[in-house]
């Protein structure tokens, strides 16, 4: 297996190998600069020298003559020293190194001109020596050798520097991942941020894993609703069904059979109603692709029907008031949980009096004249029918809001559909 290596270890060899490789080029570099600077000092000298020796030889015989303090000039290639061996790409007015095997420690230049001399063009050979240039060369190269230990402690300051830097930035990640690494399962609060300097990228990282635990724990809170909307919702319309099946074997009257019938398709659509509302409460999907519909009045008066057995015993209206529309991308059992659950709050909440069902332009109000938040309503759905309203609402992008009346009797739900 492929040995993964820290920060710091992959800060340390990156950093050692960008310093070692900017040494070596500021040394090349400096070599490079020697030799540029010894060939421009030569190349000048010797344009000078020769013109010295144009000047002395003008007017005279001599093939050969010095030119103090470090330069020779010979007339004519047969004339040269017989220890120098010419190069063959030699080019006119610019010097080149002579290969002395004899002395290794001073250098020579070459150079080869064209010069007028009694009336005649010819070949100008200026041979160049300077010994205090090569030692000016060796003291050079001792600053170099002060500046390379210069250089290396540099080096090993700015890599104690990049090192801080880099634990620094990786500690505060260590943290984390030491954190992450001791929370259990069943731990879904928010991770808190490690303690030190932690940069923009660790807060982000917090801020999205916190984020992603949020979305596991709204799943499993989904999935716990569930469990718990269905244990309570079916309960009576499996309570009604079973009560009908047990009525059915006590008469034989027609009316008496059909009426038990009735109640149990009922309870059979009111639980297929159910289930499809709370499992798609913990289902995820795409409302932009969820064609949107318009409510129909036959709708509000199907469930204001459905429920009127609710206030059995009680003297309370139920009125539907229409005023506009209301176009929803909420499938029709899913509306007809939502309207249902804030009918059935209203009627539990009251004792006598109206609940009035407004339709307004996308927006649907239902207010009654019950005992209001503050009173404890005759129900035991009032809870967890509003949760359901609240889940529903919550998927759907619906607002949902329930308050007192002004009249300080009963209180009004009111759900604002998006447009």
């Amino acid at each position: 297996m492929k040995r993964i290596k820290t920060a710091k270890q992959l800060t340390f060899t990156y950093f050692s190998i960008m310093a070692f490789a900017i040494i070596a080029f500021h040394f090349s570099m400096f070599i490079s600069m020697i030799e540029n600077i010894e060939m421009v000092y030569a190349e000048n000298r010797m344009l000078k020298d020769k013109n010295t020796a144009v000047e002395l030889l003008e007017g005279t015989q001599l093939t050969h003559v010095s030119v103090p303090p470090f330069s020779d000039v010979y007339i004519g290639k047969d004339h040269l020293p017989k220890n120098i061996i010419l190069a063959p790409n030699l080019s006119d007015d610019k010097p080149y190194v002579l290969d002395n095997a004899l002395d290794k420690m001073h250098g020579k230049f070459l150079m080869r001109s064209q010069a007028m001399l009694n009336g005649e063009m010819k070949d100008v050979y200026v041979v160049h020596h300077d010994d205090i240039y090569e030692i000016s060369e060796e003291e050079m190269f001792e600053t170099q050798s002060t500046q390379l230990i210069l250089s290396l402690l540099l080096l090993v300051v700015s890599l104690w520097v990049v090192m801080r830097i880099s634990d620094r930035l990786s500690k505060p990640l260590a943290k984390l991942s030491a954190n992450l690494g001791e929370r259990t399962s069943a731990n879904l609060t928010a991770i808190e941020l490690p303690e030190g300097e932690a940069i923009k990228e660790i807060h982000h990282l917090v801020s999205q894993l916190n984020s992603y635990q949020n979305q596991i724990r709204e799943l499993i809170e989904r999935e716990r609703a569930f469990n718990r909307y269905a244990s309570h919702e079916l309960r009576t319309p499996l309570m009604v069904m079973k009560g009908a099946t047990t009525l059915l074997g006590k008469s034989d009257s027609k009316e008496f059979l059909e009426r038990q019938r009735a109640r149990m398709t009922q309870a059979c659509q009111e639980m297929e109603d159910y289930i499809t509302t709370l499992l798609s409460l913990t289902r995820d999907e795409d409302l932009s692709e969820v064609a949107s519909r318009i409510v129909q009045m036959s709708e509000y008066q199907e469930i204001r029907q459905t429920h009127l057995a609710y206030l059995s015993g009680k003297s309370v209206v139920v009125n539907i008031v229409g005023e506009g529309q209301i176009k929803t991308k909420l499938p029709t059992p899913t509306f007809h949980i939502l309207v249902g659950n804030l009918l059935k709050n209203a009627m539990a909440s009251t004792e006598e009096g109206h609940i009035n069902i407004v339709i307004a332009e996308n927006m649907l109000s239902i207010s009654d004249t019950g005992c209001g938040l503050g009173g404890k309503p005759g129900g035991e759905s009032y809870g967890l029918g509003l949760m359901i309203v609240r889940d529903i609402c919550t998927k759907y992008h619906c607002s949902f809001s329930l308050e007192d009346n002004t009249d300080l009797v009963g209180c009004t739900a009111k759900v604002v559909f998006p447009d």
